[in-house]
């Protein structure tokens, strides 16, 4: 009689997706609130000098940390 070997598959746990439903329809959210204040002339003239005097501070900060990559 012929000898017969039981095979055991041992599968993986599904992979889990990379972004789940609420991350989804939050950047849904951000997306649509962003085009909203850009639609919206008042509030950028008041959102503009902020997001400069904050990406001068991002960018001096990367000077610090990596040095000046301009020269």
């Amino acid at each position: 009689m012929e000898e017969q070997s039981l095979k055991i598959n041992i599968s993986k746990e599904p992979e889990k997706p990379k972004y789940d439903e609420w991350e989804i329809k939050d950047a849904v959210r951000t997306l649509v609130r962003a085009e909203e204040i850009k639609a919206d002339t008042e509030l950028m003239a008041l959102v503009t000098p902020e997001l400069n005097k904050q990406m001068k501070a991002i960018n001096n900060a990367a000077e610090i940390l990596y040095g000046n990559k301009e020269n």
